[in-house]
């Protein structure tokens, strides 16, 4: 396999993985109608109500009945298929960027799929991420070679990032609440960036005539079975603890920019890299970090957890905090609901206390 074709099978993976993104979301958005607003009674907060609708057992198993949901999976696993393929004939410095096009892919698809128009921060995003990824890889591909392995750095970036997760599932669960999510998703990206350079490893050994029975390759295809359900537990709790936007983002961009530093460690990618070409790759890195963060809260991860947030949103707390709650109607169609002062549903909003700010801020 040429590089060529490994860069063609990554651009593939990433449109697999941005049409599963899609389709769950569509899935988990018909699941969520169907569930109702919770299961728990009315003095659950929206916190407690959004974990339970994630994290529990019936949500998942209905899930499965869904056809769409099972296409999505379908799809994620065919992505991961297709990026492994790829990581066998190129380097991982190649191979793991181009998954970043998936967000862009995934911000288009969606909006296509639901009829809405992208504005000019959508297509400022797509066109920055999408340069900034292929100049990478085009500098990447012409610039980097993969080396067989030192058995010692195997045990090192095995140990090292086990270490890290580690500290970052405790933070997670145990550190203050403006961490959790950036917690949760530093895990995920450290899991699914050393399943990427193990990955690397044992196709590099195999190339070499190391046996399957050698404790380098095996080793690190059990960690690859464990990495990967464990990156997921993460991710959802990432997106159950925090900012759906800082968890796309924070994934899309930590996830590659580990992986090509484990393939430098690792296999040495980095070691013709001029200072010249170095700087061009970081250049690229930042224009495509800056689009991912600019097309993040249009990812269709992000709007669906946005749409729960507005769904089981408590209107008496919105009128009374002096916003209108939003309803299942649509997020531009304000809804206000009982209110301390006993208004009507059909009566004038702007004479409300609090909703004439509002609105007047709105118009502003």
């Amino acid at each position: 396999m040429t590089i060529g074709h490994a860069i063609a099978l990554s651009v593939i993976a990433a449109l697999a993985f941005a049409v599963a993104a899609v389709l769950q979301h569509e899935a988990v958005g018909h699941q969520m109608e169907d569930h109702g607003n919770g299961r728990g009674g009315s003095g659950d907060s929206h916190d407690d109500r959004r974990q339970r609708r994630h994290l529990g057992l019936a949500f998942f198993r209905d899930l499965l009945r869904r056809p769409r949901w099972l296409i999505g999976f379908s799809m994620s696993g065919l992505g991961a298929l297709l990026h492994l393929a790829a990581l066998r004939g190129a380097p991982v410095a190649v191979v793991q960027p181009i998954a970043v096009l998936s967000v862009p892919l995934a911000v288009l698809i969606g909006m296509w799929r639901s009829h809405r128009r992208p504005n000019g921060a959508v297509w400022g995003g797509v066109a920055a991420a999408m340069a900034g990824v292929s100049i990478f890889v085009w500098l990447a591909a012409r610039n980097t070679a993969s080396e067989l392995p030192a058995t010692s750095h195997i045990i090192i970036a095995g140990l090292a990032i086990a270490a890290l997760i580690t500290v970052l599932v405790l933070l997670g669960q145990r550190g203050p609440d403006w961490v959790h999510s950036l917690a949760w998703t530093g895990g995920a990206a450290s899991a699914y960036g050393l399943a990427a350079g193990y990955m690397k490893t044992i196709f590099v050994q195999l190339d070499h005539g190391v046996p399957l029975s050698a404790p380098t390759i095996w080793l690190p295809g059990i960690v690859l079975l464990l990495t990967y359900p464990a990156a997921a537990y993460m991710l959802q709790h990432a997106f159950v603890s925090g900012s759906p936007a800082v968890v796309v983002g924070g994934l899309t961009v930590t996830d590659p920019m580990l992986a090509v530093l484990l393939g430098a460690f690792l296999l040495g990618e980095t070691s013709q890299l001029t200072p010249v070409v170095t700087m061009g790759m970081v250049g690229c890195a930042v224009v495509a970090v800056l689009g991912v963060g600019m097309l993040s809260r249009y990812h269709p991860d992000v709007v669906r957890v946005t749409e729960e947030h507005d769904e089981v949103a408590d209107p008496h707390e919105a009128v009374v905090a002096g916003r209108p709650a939003l309803t299942q109607h649509g997020p531009d169609t304000p809804a206000y609901g009982d209110t301390p002062y006993g208004a009507d549903l059909n009566d004038d909003p702007g004479s409300r206390p609090g909703v004439a700010e509002h609105q007047r801020e709105d118009e502003r």
